[in-house]
């Protein structure tokens, strides 16, 4: 019988062998469409400003523009066990924050260090994709 780290690693080398299915950057026209609101977001590739204002919505919870580790930490502890186990062997707090946090200050300014990490946070189909169906899967902003 498999372990549950088995399992767990097996779930997160499938969601990254997938990666390259998935793994296109949106840039260019393709997601300029998806910066207006308006427009209604592909769920196969949901944009980074789709991601930046649910996260600003869901997990941002003193609504300062800024998603701190403690918040990150927080919305990381209310997932489900599984959800935690696999989100922690695709990247870890540290890891979110290095790849995200241009400024050093601990906290992911979502008008100052989001567009400064577009090429390192969240560059992915796939990983916007987990993210938002680990954190805010109903949202539609």
């Amino acid at each position: 019988m498999m372990s549950l780290r088995s399992i767990l690693l097996f779930v997160a080398i499938l969601a990254l062998s997938q990666q390259s299915v998935f793994a296109k950057k949106c840039k260019g026209k393709e997601c300029k469409a998806s910066e207006d609101p308006s427009t209604a977001e592909d769920p196969s590739c949901p944009s980074r400003p789709h991601i930046i204002r649910c996260a600003g919505k869901y997990l941002d919870t003193n609504k300062n523009k800024l998603l701190e580790r403690k918040e990150l930490e927080t919305a990381i502890d209310t997932l489900p066990w599984y959800g935690r186990g696999v989100l922690k062997i695709i990247g870890s707090v540290d890891k979110i924050m290095a790849k995200c946090d241009a400024d050093g200050d601990d906290a992911i300014g979502m008008l100052t260090d989001m567009p400064k990490t577009e090429d390192s946070c969240l560059a992915t189909c796939i990983k916007r994709k987990v993210f938002k169906a680990a954190f805010f899967p109903e949202c539609e902003e």
